[in-house]
């Protein structure tokens, strides 16, 4: 068994802490590969090989030629299996209260090693399996997607909405040597993706469909399944709760924050993809927002309205910018861009946006009219506003 193999020194070392009597571990061949007396690593205990062919306690005596000590050796066992034997060096009818003891310890510390070696071999496989949903294409093989979804247990058919959980300034913090040490300590990295993996199955994790991994260093995904009609709108309700929690014990912890985005409702291998990249516009835009709860769903329409310019054609979006290149050429296109943005937010009502700018109505009708004599639109017409809204958002995201 290679777990054996890997942590038989560590479990030799924290046995021998506490107990005063030197011991050894052999694999299933009969070699050393844990020892209290490390020198010993590497020998060949023939007394093992009678313990792992019988599957019984053997009484060793003092063979200093054949480099065999004095003491207890018993079977270590595994799912019904020797997996290799373990040695308590002294003599026998002393060690022998000990051994069963040790022989229990032994055994429990495999069997924990070999259940952390599982999960972190299905976490393996889920963040493969992540990974190749979020960057499924059109024309791609999808037969090996749900061959690895039926081996995880996961029905994709079902509905499902991607969360993304985003990390704030960690980068920052690790690239800067002051910060990591604060930020840190003696803390290594992989602990801190653990943890915070951990705390969000805690927040999300509800059904055996709901999946939850690590993109990279400071993004998260959950992809959480929706099994009646009421899921969604339950999650919108309970996810402000969730990030309060989430961000009290990253800030406790960490001193850092998250942010999280919410995709459009979708099924099959195409859709989660959908909603993970409809998830990643939604953050990008939320970022760049003033929002004080850091929660973005792509389907508000203030979201989709600040991804209109980025979904339209780059042919268009010129077009657009062509269209108030009079306007953006004026020193002052700042104020008469804001002053209309804020026109249109207060529903194109000049008093109602005047109260709100803390400015004279006048003011804003003469930087309206400017506006109007620049690109040849009247902005108290719906449709040119919409025009001159989308032209001014292309302008910004190029300058971006």
């Amino acid at each position: 068994m290679k777990i054996l193999k890997h942590i038989a020194q560590e479990i030799v070392e924290k046995t021998s802490e506490v107990l005063k009597y030197p011991i050894s571990i052999t694999d299933n061949e009969g070699y050393i590969i844990g020892a209290t007396d490390k020198s010993r690593i590497g020998i060949f205990h023939r007394p093992s090989l009678d313990v792992i062919k019988n599957n019984r306690m053997v009484y060793c005596k003092n063979e200093i030629e054949k480099e065999i000590l004095p003491g207890i050796s018993v079977p270590l066992n595994f799912n019904n299996h020797v997996i290799g034997v373990l040695g308590i060096v002294g003599e026998p009818r002393e060690v022998e209260k000990y051994v069963h003891l040790v022989k229990n310890q032994v055994e429990m510390m495999c069997q924990d090693a070999f259940r952390k070696e599982m999960v972190e071999l299905k976490e393996k496989m889920i963040e493969v399996f992540v990974h190749q949903i979020i960057h499924f294409r059109e024309n791609d093989e999808c037969d090996h997607i749900y061959q690895y979804a039926k081996l995880l247990d996961y029905d994709l058919q079902s509905n499902k909405v991607c969360l993304l959980v985003d990390i704030q300034s960690l980068s920052k913090k690790i690239s800067s040597e002051k910060s990591n040490e604060e930020f840190f300590g003696s803390f290594p990295l992989q602990y801190f993706q653990r943890e915070v993996l951990n705390f969000l199955h805690l927040l999300f994790h509800e059904s055996k469909n709901d999946i939850i991994s690590f993109l990279n260093i400071e993004r998260f995904i959950v992809i959480k399944s929706l099994p009646t009609e009421r899921s969604f709108s339950r999650l919108q309700e309970n996810l402000e709760q969730k990030i309060q929690r989430l961000n009290a014990f990253l800030e406790t912890k960490y001193k850092v924050s998250a942010s999280i985005s919410v995709g459009d409702i979708n099924s099959g291998i195409k859709g989660i993809a959908e909603s993970y990249s409809n998830a990643k516009k939604a953050m990008n835009i939320g970022k760049k927002s003033e929002q004080k709860i850091p929660i973005y769903f792509y389907n508000e329409p203030e979201t989709l309205l600040r991804l209109l310019p980025k979904e339209l054609s780059s042919e268009y979006r010129n077009k657009l910018i062509k269209l108030i290149s009079p306007l953006t050429q004026q020193d002052h296109y700042e104020v008469l861009a804001e002053t209309f943005m804020m026109y249109c937010k207060y529903n194109m009502n000049l008093s109602v946006a005047a109260r709100n700018m803390f400015i004279h109505r006048n003011t804003i009708i003469y930087r309206l009219e400017k506006i109007n004599e620049l690109t040849s639109l009247d902005t108290s017409n719906f449709e040119h506003c919409m025009l001159l809204h989308a032209a001014i958002q292309s302008y910004k995201e190029l300058k971006i």
